[in-house]
């Protein structure tokens, strides 16, 4: 459950924020995609604690994956602070650090023997 949850939302956080970063700032459309997208990075990262991590595990199964996560929820929080205290400068910066955050995960899966580079037939 936790692993399709995680799949599923990170995707859709990956898709997204590249659409929103893109698009035209404070418009109904950024503010509703950002929405979405905040939901679903906030889903990703959390959802990521109930994984483990075959790859060189620091805590029990956590491991360095799970910084980048806990990274994420960080900036993420720190972002909707910024917005919403008008610091739009700090909030793009907060949820830039965000959607790199993510795009350094996807990396990660994309190595040898990880799920996500078996499925696609990388390695």
């Amino acid at each position: 459950m936790a692993f399709t949850l995680h799949l599923y939302a990170s995707f859709l956080a990956l898709a997204l924020g590249g659409l929103v970063l893109f698009m035209r700032k404070g418009s109904w459309l950024h503010r509703t995609l950002g929405s979405i997208w905040v939901s679903s990075m906030m889903l990703s990262a959390l959802s990521s604690f109930w994984l483990g991590s075959s790859l060189l595990p620091l805590v029990g199964h956590f491991g360095p994956v799970h910084l980048l996560s806990a990274w994420v929820l960080v900036s993420v929080t720190m972002g909707l602070v910024s917005i919403l205290g008008r610091q739009a400068r700090q909030h793009r910066q907060w949820m830039v650090g965000a959607y790199l955050g993510l795009v350094g995960a996807f990396v990660g899966t994309l190595m040898p023997g990880r799920w996500v580079s078996a499925q696609l037939g990388l390695w």
